[in-house]
């Protein structure tokens, strides 16, 4: 650990020039304490120098970093009968499985939880499982108190069963292989991490609300854990209001392609043969293909734009519009665009901005998915990519 650069440090670094480097403004030698440190020790460091958040170190070694909003989960615990801080992630245990042949060359992982949204998020799996050729594993994961062992606490599965079974009869339909399994765990994440790791899993879909419930998380303590530690390729998907897979040719529907480059950008865009195959031909949406310039490049590069939509002509007999915009605030064009033409899904890649520039403009695709009442898809690669 060799500093810490903080919000109260941005002033300062305004005031410097654009080749200022890091460790002219950082705090060098920071405050820290370590990890046997008791909580009150921890309180009063944050109360005597006004600080929100401590590292934690093991010698010169980074291990954690204590906040606030850590130490008010531990008093909320303690409240509820729980009497030790959290402990690390422990594996999930089995109550019900069951297991359809393995025909695929790789593997699904959905989480469900919501009887109102599974439906939708399991024809978005099957979609993609007939274009790779994967299977799906549907999870049921039921929490248990953290004192308590998973594998010695009776549950009730029925609720899951129940969920379950509707999605292998639709399965069954849809010529799709799937298993399904309700683990037990003290932590929703946990379970999700364990199964991935104990299936090898290849691809992760998760629902999301929209709402974010943790102070300081991009799009909430769950969402921000798997997206930071699932190992697999991973697709958020925010259910807008209205259905954007609806097989109505008088319907006209638009959809809503942003691209800033890179590989989760293109990881989005490999989406769309898959995404298309839930409506009928007659019925395909209009593809507006978008990228955001600044408003300074007076003669924007539009190469980049074309050369992705010939790529993607190649792979879908479907016309797609290019759409350059100027504009100071990717989010706020992206956001204003789905308002006005009545977007029914917006498809992106996950952001890869610097810390810093997130922290001083929000991440972006979470501002989108949170802003738009439409379906947002958000796309992030594997982690070792």
């Amino acid at each position: 650990l060799l500093g810490i650069f903080t919000q109260s440090d941005l002033d300062k670094w305004r005031s410097k020039n654009s080749q200022t480097v890091l460790r002219e403004i950082m705090t060098p030698n920071p405050i820290t304490v370590a990890p046997q440190a008791a909580l009150s020790d921890v309180l009063f460091l944050l109360n005597r120098y006004q600080l929100s958040r401590l590292p934690v170190t093991d010698g010169q070694k980074l291990v954690g970093i204590i906040t606030r909003t850590d130490i008010i989960r531990v008093e909320a615990d303690q409240l509820g009968g729980v009497c030790q801080l959290p402990q690390p992630s422990t594996p999930s245990y089995v109550v019900y499985q069951t297991r359809s042949p393995a025909v695929g060359i790789g593997r699904i992982l959905l989480p469900i939880a919501n009887p109102d949204t599974a439906t939708a998020l399991f024809k978005i799996a099957a979609a993609i499982a007939r274009q790779r050729d994967y299977e799906i594993d549907c999870l049921y994961v039921i929490t248990v108190p953290r004192l308590s062992s998973p594998a010695e606490v009776k549950v009730d599965t029925r609720q899951g069963r129940k969920l379950l079974h509707r999605l292998e009869r639709l399965a069954r339909r849809q010529n799709i292989s799937v298993h399904t399994q309700i683990s037990v765990a003290q932590d929703i994440a946990d379970g999700i991490l364990a199964t991935i790791r104990e299936r090898h899993s290849n691809l992760l879909i998760m629902g999301w609300t929209g709402e974010k419930s943790t102070t300081g998380a991009i799009f909430g303590f769950l969402v921000d854990t798997l997206i930071a530690q699932a190992p697999c390729e991973t697709i958020l998907v925010k259910l807008g209001t209205k259905d954007c897979f609806p097989n109505d040719p008088n319907r006209e529907r638009m959809w809503l392609i942003p691209t800033a480059g890179g590989p989760n950008a293109q990881r989005a865009l490999a989406l769309l043969p898959s995404l298309l195959s839930l409506s009928e031909s007659s019925d395909h949406p209009k593809l507006w293909l978008c990228k955001i310039y600044s408003p300074t490049e007076l003669l924007p590069d539009l190469s980049t734009l074309e050369v992705l939509q010939a790529s993607l002509q190649k792979a879908i007999a479907q016309p797609i519009v290019p759409l350059p915009i100027r504009s100071a605030s990717p989010a706020e064009a992206v956001i204003n665009l789905v308002e006005s033409e009545d977007c029914s899904l917006v498809l992106l890649g996950a952001s890869r901005e610097s810390l810093l520039n997130q922290f001083l403009n929000g991440n972006i695709p979470s501002t989108i998915a949170r802003a738009v009442n439409c379906t947002v898809i958000l796309v992030r690669g594997e982690l070792s990519d």
